[in-house]
């Protein structure tokens, strides 16, 4: 059998990945944040030009480095603690290839997966809606068109920050739970996999009107191979393979905070 993780050690890892998530996301959320600007600030200078919403043609490409850079940084930082805690626990790893080009092999997997190629675009489709809402909300408030290019202007700061928080968050958390994923794949050690949530009052939960429950998923335990399975206010599951898997629906991952811990299947360590 393999050993539960006691409420100690559960605290404990929720409270280290937490602070590997939270400075991640304090790293980039700046890059997305002036990014984000830029390209909200020529959306409205082109729509008083030409009179529609066009998006910058060089968003995505910029947007994608961002990705690609807080995915390296993500991957490598929890990979090379799932393999810095093997070897701790006396585990010989046989290396490869050398560590950082591994690390960047994985984490350009999950940046050029459908998925993820899928989540750069819809930011950049949702900035420009962004704007075109903004619009929308300048004409049926009376102003003419330079009112309310300068208010946009003025509120693209504040719109900016907010998304950038919310991008940052919810990618560094995927990306490095991804990583850590891959690291505990390549240790070759006997594991599964139990969901730890912070049990506190902004954890998801159906009985405060989520869409899905992470207070239900806590201590669910799988197999390495195997999804979590999330139940859904509007009945069934839904599967995912980590926190934070970009293959989840948005009420299920955007600003998810859960860990996962790593539990060695001692009955099978000598197999």
């Amino acid at each position: 059998m393999a050993r539960r993780l006691n409420n100690r050690d559960r605290n404990l890892e929720w409270r280290r990945q937490s602070r590997i998530f939270n400075g991640l996301a304090k790293q980039f959320r700046p890059m997305f944040d002036s990014t984000l600007q830029a390209a909200m600030r020529e959306m409205v200078y082109t729509w008083e030009h030409v009179g529609f919403v066009q998006t910058p043609s060089t968003l995505y490409g910029k947007i994608e480095g961002i990705y690609k850079a807080l995915a390296q940084a993500a991957v490598t930082q929890m990979g090379r603690r799932i393999l810095d805690q093997g070897k701790a626990a006396g585990v010989v790893l046989e290396v490869k290839e050398d560590l950082a080009t591994m690390f960047m092999r994985w984490a350009l997997e999950y940046i050029f997966s459908e998925l993820m190629r899928t989540r750069i675009t819809n930011v950049t489709e949702t900035t420009r809606e962004e704007i075109v809402k903004a619009v929308a909300r300048g004409y049926a408030d009376g102003l003419g068109q330079r009112e309310v290019a300068q208010r946009i202007l003025e509120e693209i700061p504040e719109m900016s920050d907010y998304r950038a928080n919310l991008i940052a968050r919810t990618e560094t958390h995927g990306a490095a739970n991804y990583g850590a994923q891959r690291a505990a794949q390549y240790s070759g050690l006997p594991l599964r996999r139990e969901w730890i949530s912070g049990l506190d009052r902004r954890t998801r939960a159906i009985f405060r009107d989520d869409q899905f429950d992470h207070v239900e998923a806590d201590r669910q335990t799988v197999g390495m191979d195997e999804p979590f399975l999330i139940r859904k206010r509007t009945g069934g599951v839904e599967a995912l393979m980590y926190p934070g898997d970009p293959a989840g629906s948005a009420g299920n991952v955007i600003n998810c905070r859960c860990s996962v811990g790593f539990i060695v299947d001692e009955s099978r360590l000598f197999d």
